[in-house]
């Protein structure tokens, strides 16, 4: 189910063994271990990820595509953002577990890229 997450158990009821002299059939219990995404963190409902911009696109703004629970989602990232920003999607986490209406955030982390050695027309300008 959605939300579920490592750790958490499920039992399904009549799926196990047969019953003593023919009795009903007993329940499954099944213990849920969620991999690791490569790029999303999870923190209970909450996700995590990191984005990198060039330091024209935190002077400016910009938008930018960021991968959620959901799939790829455009961002606005405001003029003037600053390194180690975090940006805030409403919504956009885990649905809490036993009510998919309830979701977490999604944190994005913003890395703004700053070239060790400038081009000669950033020098000029």
């Amino acid at each position: 189910p959605a939300g579920v997450d490592t750790g958490s158990r499920l039992r399904v009821r009549g799926e196990g063994n047969a019953g003593r002299r023919g009795g009903e059939p007993g329940d499954i219990y099944v213990f849920i271990s969620v991999k690791d995404h490569p790029e999303l963190r999870r923190d209970g409902v909450n996700i995590h990820s990191d984005v990198s911009i060039s330091y024209i696109d935190a002077i400016l703004g910009s938008t930018t595509q960021v991968l959620t629970v959901d799939g790829p989602v455009d961002l606005k990232i405001p003029a003037g953002t600053q390194p180690d920003t975090t940006l805030l999607m409403a919504k956009r986490g885990v649905p809490r577990l036993g009510n998919s209406s309830i979701r977490g955030d999604h944190l994005v982390h913003v890395n703004v890229v700053i070239p060790q050695r400038p081009s000669r027309q950033e020098l000029d300008l």
